[in-house]
């Protein structure tokens, strides 16, 4: 399963690139914690650049995407504090990176108990933390601890634009890609200003006789 954050759905939803976006998850749901719907449904009353997102998220059907409940467990609780190095209560009462954290920590969680989970990210600081956990997770798995086949992965927006490419997303068209590309990398600084740069222009993970 993928879950998302926050940035790398921004990105798809301001550019209308939901078919795409579904690509890229195999056309599974896009998962997301209750913090990061927050985020989604908020952050456009300070930065109007989002506002398609918001209006876009609220028109996917149920179907296509699910909201994952923050519910202070004391699963959870214990899970933030091993991972995040937090109480819950004072990692959620503070909005910025609420939405990453809780992210991370269900992808955690969902891990150990068997699942296999992409967890998807741009921001530096949330990758380096999704990273160290994967390791834990499988040196734990080594030790007898948590269900076996369990499993982290982490990708960001240019990972997902390669997979919907490779899906056939963005109609086979490179020029298509190409203004989308262009347009998400306009939204922050997560992103290089040209695909090229990520390879994101060459074969793969278009097809040798994709259109330009």
């Amino acid at each position: 399963m993928h879950i998302l954050d926050t940035g790398p759905i921004f990105k798809f939803l301001t550019t209308d690139c939901v078919p795409e976006l579904l690509c890229a998850l195999g056309h599974n749901k896009i998962h997301v914690p209750k913090a990061v719907e927050l985020e989604i449904l908020d952050t456009p009353n300070r930065h109007r650049q989002f506002e398609r997102a918001r209006e876009v998220w609220r028109r996917i059907p149920d179907r296509f995407r699910e909201i994952i409940p923050d519910d202070a467990t004391d699963e959870l609780r214990q899970c933030c504090q091993a991972v995040l190095g937090m109480e819950f209560e004072e990692m959620y009462a503070e909005p910025k990176d609420r939405g990453e954290h809780m992210a991370i920590l269900h992808g955690v969680l969902r891990a150990r108990a068997g699942e296999q989970v992409i967890l998807v990210c741009d921001e530096i600081a949330g990758t380096n933390v999704i990273k160290k956990q994967a390791k834990v997770l499988t040196q734990a798995q080594r030790r007898g601890q948590f269900s076996p086949g369990g499993s982290i992965q982490h990708a960001d927006t240019i990972q997902l634009l390669w997979w919907a490419i490779e899906g056939g997303g963005f109609n086979g068209s490179r020029e298509q890609f190409l203004t989308k590309y262009k347009a998400m990398a306009a939204l922050d600084s997560s992103m290089p200003l040209t695909a090229k740069k990520v390879g994101l222009t060459k074969s793969p993970p278009w097809p040798p006789d994709a259109k330009r």
